[in-house]
């Protein structure tokens, strides 16, 4: 049985969140996310996260079926090969629709958008095979390759955790140090985010899932305040110190592994530490009191749909500031509704999800005596 952790819930739907306003090229809302005050964004913590649900969720059935467990994992991946298939099906008929009705052909030439309807066959198997994909709807190809990973990880993970990490470890430095990646196709070029650096963070958070589970994440005081001067350092120099020294970020880029694709060396320490200094601040506790604190987490709780229906309204809002309008407010009405719509989106698949959990239970049998009605 899959164990949850609301805190899970809750970031990672402020990481859908994020994600669905940075898809959306040139909103102004977009200037305010985490990605202009540090050196990783949404993608680290969207990646992390997920080590740590599946952590939770499959440890269990790994210690009692050992590998055999897999194949839940396996059908996991087939639902998320689909949906990748579905979503980017769905956006290419968006973008075609609207370059038909408006004639921007700029529309269908960004990304890769335009390679299907140039050559539909290679275009059609180069989707399938997940060797083409078009911008901002590349991330679920990776979690594909993620769940793949998954069991050695986790049967790594349950004999030790370290040694599990030692392995991630050892592949993403023979990843970086041979300049490995997986091939485009029929473009040429790779994948934007390559999956055999890309495992660290998800390695890194299965490993952090178990040991939540363990109860030995410590808080060092000393390695808390280090991790927050190391956070307000990279949002000084991401920030060209807030717009007060600028070409700072520029300049330091050049001395720093900072490489998206690759997953640079900056980016994971970064990310760490604002991982650390988030969960040592305590600040989650203080946010669960508030009425953000729920309806951001049933955006996590339903991370897969949200994230396709986000990533639909992200294309819609790039169409719209292309041929329509492209201001300020707009990009906050836009933004705002659309927030709003996935929230009611993810509330109904809850009351779906709860009624299904109902009717489960009252169908079981009554071995025990007492009536079992819902979860009381």
């Amino acid at each position: 049985m899959s164990e949850r952790i609301d805190a899970i819930d809750f970031w990672r739907g402020v990481a859908l969140a994020t994600i669905f306003i940075n898809h959306i090229p040139g909103n102004v809302l977009g200037s305010f996310t985490p990605r202009n005050y540090g050196f990783s964004d949404s993608a680290e913590a969207f990646i992390f996260l997920s080590g740590m649900s599946v952590a939770l969720a499959y440890r269990r059935l790994f210690e009692t079926k050992g590998i055999s467990a897999a194949f839940s994992l396996m059908r996991r991946a087939g639902r998320l090969y689909r949906a990748h298939l579905a979503l980017t099906v769905a956006a290419l008929t968006l973008y075609g629709v609207a370059t038909h009705l408006t004639g921007r052909d700029a529309l269908l030439s960004e990304h890769g958008r335009g390679t299907l309807f140039a050559d539909p066959i290679r275009g059609a198997l180069g989707i399938v095979t997940l060797t083409h994909q078009i911008g901002y709807f590349n991330i679920l190809p990776i979690y594909v390759v993620f769940l793949f990973l998954a069991p050695t990880l986790l049967v790594l993970g349950l004999r030790s955790r370290w040694k599990m990490l030692a392995f991630s470890l050892a592949l993403y430095a023979a990843t970086r140090g041979l300049g490995l990646n997986l091939p485009s196709w029929p473009d040429p070029g790779i994948w934007y985010f390559n999956p055999m650096a890309w495992q660290l963070m998800f390695a890194l958070g299965i490993f952090a899932g178990l040991a939540a589970k363990e109860g030995r994440i410590p808080i060092h005081s000393g390695a808390y305040h280090l991790a927050h001067l190391f956070t307000i350092g990279a949002a000084i120099i991401v920030s060209n110190c807030l717009g007060l020294a600028p070409g700072l970020v520029d300049a330091a880029g050049e001395y720093l592994d900072w490489d998206k694709t690759q997953l640079g060396t900056i980016r994971i320490i970064d990310f760490l530490a604002l991982a650390y200094a988030i969960y040592c601040s305590g600040v989650t506790a203080k946010l669960r009191g508030s009425s953000l604190y729920p309806a951001v987490s049933l955006l996590g709780r339903h991370a897969l749909p949200i994230y396709c229906g986000g990533s639909l309204l992200s294309a819609v809002g790039h169409i719209l500031n292309e041929t329509w309008t492209a201001s300020p407010l707009f990009d906050v009405v836009f933004v705002v509704a659309c927030l709003n719509a996935l929230h009611k989106a993810a509330a109904l698949l809850e009351c779906r999800r709860e009624a299904g959990c109902v009717a489960a239970e009252s169908s079981m049998p009554n071995v025990s005596g007492v009536e079992v009605s819902g979860r009381g």
